[in-house]
């Protein structure tokens, strides 16, 4: 009897344990077990199906299905799956359990290698650990195309990485293929700029590459940016188990990303626009108004408007020749309210080809303009005639760029006699110093004052505009006005000083940039060997940024793909350390020898 009861409670305690063990796991049957190690694994490639390389693949209907040793996601299967060539219509896929299929919509082209990267779209489904990427390959002829070629694409202007930019190659070589049709074969930057193309085939190519803002693997030059290789390229490198080039690198390791081998560079700009027409016109004041072409070196044959004798027309290009700004001499009030321009120039016909055309603009007195005359009529206390002008300097730059005038017109005549330049010693010590007036090389409305004598520390310079030192075209005069500066002093600030070499010919420019390359602090135009003082710097880090200014404008100018004209050359001055980065500290002072025949061999 004790045996049985015994028995009965044994029963009981087990049963009781057993139910404990349960319940938790039924209120919760897909968490994982807490306190293990976190997976850090990539998912395992088990089976391909059918198997990679294969030949006489099926031109429409057949599914591709890779198998994993777990379960999967497909991440931004859209925007990281590349095939190429690429096809009208999107591969399709899905995930089902530990497979992922893949299949094409559309029917593929006979006789063509096909190659599937995979790139960062496949991750296991716990922890998102990421497959290397992986590239499927098959023909649907009796052959398997097997060279690659490899490559990176920096910004032309800041020499940056462009990542997911898109490398094409076209067997067709004609302008037109590049805006309309798909290219023969295509990959993906990664986040270095640096591409891998496979399964290409022994012939000439035409290279371009564009950032693809639509995803339709077509350049659209209105709105992407391109680059393009000035000769064609013919791979040479056959596909091997274990090269270089198909090894995978982990973007995190800048150290094994960058010293990858590419077979050539390109760099990436924003075309010029080269179809030219008249994009606006409008008229901003009394006396002024502006003509904006499309395209830059507009070619003008004639112009005038019909109410105004052309001795009073005053034209001005900025430095691009795309845009016009038109003054108007004389009296505003015996400006008509509605002026009409008469203009023949070379413009884009229907064949791409410039043709002398005429134009009427009308351009009617803008209704802020009669608003702003109302205010100024209810404003007795300013007169009638006065000029407005800026004067400005800027302390840490004055020695370069001197003192600057902007006025809202230009100018007639100058009264050197009424402008007076002065230094103030530290004892108070008054002289009048000598300088120049150098009117703009661009700017109608702008002069430049330029001090002719070394500046001192300490000191106090002031430049001192007398009542109507300058006279625009309508007559109006200034106030006087004046500006105090002093040089900058601070045991904080640094100076970076270049001894630049090498130029043969030709012109060239050296900016003083931020580590960005998004800022210019400083900027020399130079034409012989020179010596460059970037003086009164804050500390910080600083790149020097030179380029060759081709067509002398001062600019950096971009490129046309129809002209196969490269932007202009950009380069950065490089350390002895190699690095590309200055950090100057509190106080340095930086000496650097440049020769540009080496910078730019």
């Amino acid at each position: 009897m004790q045996i049985k009861i015994l028995r009965r409670v044994l029963l009981g305690i087990l049963f009781l344990f057993t139910v404990s063990q349960l319940l938790p796991s039924c209120a919760n049957t897909t968490a994982p077990p807490s306190g293990g190690e976190k997976d850090t694994l990539a998912p395992i490639l088990l089976k391909v199906n059918p198997d990679t390389n294969k030949i006489n693949f099926p031109v429409y209907g057949q599914k591709i299905e890779l198998t994993f040793n777990e379960y999967v996601v497909l991440k931004d299967a859209e925007k990281n799956i590349v095939v190429s060539p690429p096809v009208k219509k999107r591969i399709e896929t899905k995930v089902r359990g530990k497979s992922i299929i893949a299949e094409f919509p559309d029917s593929l082209k006979s006789e063509t290698t096909y190659n599937i990267a995979f790139n960062s779209s496949i991750a296991d489904n716990n922890e998102g650990n990421l497959l290397p990427p992986y590239r499927y390959s098959f023909s649907t002829g009796a052959n398997i195309d097997s060279l690659i070629a490899t490559a990176e694409i920096l910004d032309a202007f800041t020499l940056l990485p462009i990542p997911n930019a898109t490398l094409a190659f076209y067997e067709n070589h004609s302008d037109s293929v590049l805006y309309n049709t798909l290219p023969s074969a295509i990959a993906k930057s990664d986040k270095w700029g640096y591409f891998t193309i496979t399964n290409l085939k022994h012939v000439p190519y035409r290279v371009i590459a564009f950032t693809d803002d639509n995803g339709n693997n077509i350049y659209n030059p209105e709105n992407e940016k391109l680059a393009f290789l000035d000769t064609l390229f013919s791979p040479v490198k056959v596909m091997k188990r274990g090269m270089e080039e198909l090894k995978y690198v982990d973007p995190k390791d800048t150290t094994a990303s960058l010293a990858r081998k590419s077979d050539f560079r390109l760099y990436l700009f924003k075309e010029e626009n080269d179809k030219q027409f008249i994009k606006k016109h409008e008229r901003v004041s009394e006396n002024s108004g502006y003509v904006k072409f499309n395209a830059s070196d507009v070619m003008i044959d004639s112009l005038g408007f019909k109410e105004i004798d052309s001795v009073n027309l005053i034209k001005q290009f900025n430095i691009k020749r795309d845009s016009l700004v038109l003054w108007i001499k004389g009296d505003i009030k015996r400006i008509p309210d509605t002026l009409n321009l008469d203009i023949k120039y070379y413009k884009t016909d229907s064949t791409d080809k410039l043709t002398l055309a005429r134009e009427s603009l009308r351009f009617p007195l803008p209704r802020k303009a009669k608003q702003q005359d109302q205010r100024v009529k209810d404003r007795p206390e300013k007169r009638s005639n006065l000029l407005e002008l800026k004067l400005d300097a800027t302390p840490a730059m004055v020695e370069k760029d001197g003192y600057q005038i902007i006025f809202p017109a230009p100018i007639e005549i100058v009264s050197s006699d009424s402008i007076k330049f002065t230094s103030l010693t530290t004892k108070g010590v008054e002289k009048v110093e000598k300088y120049r007036i150098i009117p703009d090389s661009i700017e109608i409305r702008k002069y430049i004052i330029k001090p002719e004598i070394t500046l001192q520390q300490g000191f106090d310079y002031i430049l001192s505009l007398g009542k109507g030192a300058f006279k625009d075209i309508s007559g109006n005069t200034n106030d006087s006005t004046a500006n105090k500066i002093m040089l900058p002093k601070s045991e904080q600030l640094g100076r970076i000083d270049l001894d630049v070499s090498g130029i043969n010919s030709g012109s060239f420019v050296i900016e003083l940039i931020n580590q960005s390359r998004d800022k210019i602090f400083r900027s020399y135009k130079i034409s012989s060997d020179s010596k460059i003082e970037f003086k009164y710097l804050d500390p910080g880090k600083y790149s020097i940024r030179i380029f060759r200014d081709t067509n002398g404008n001062g600019i950096l100018d971009s490129g046309i793909l129809k002209e196969r004209k490269q932007p202009e050359m950009v380069r950065l001055y490089k350390m002895p350390s190699g690095s590309e980065i200055i950090d100057l500290k509190e106080g340095m002072e930086i000496m650097q020898s440049i020769n540009l025949n080496e910078i730019f061999k």
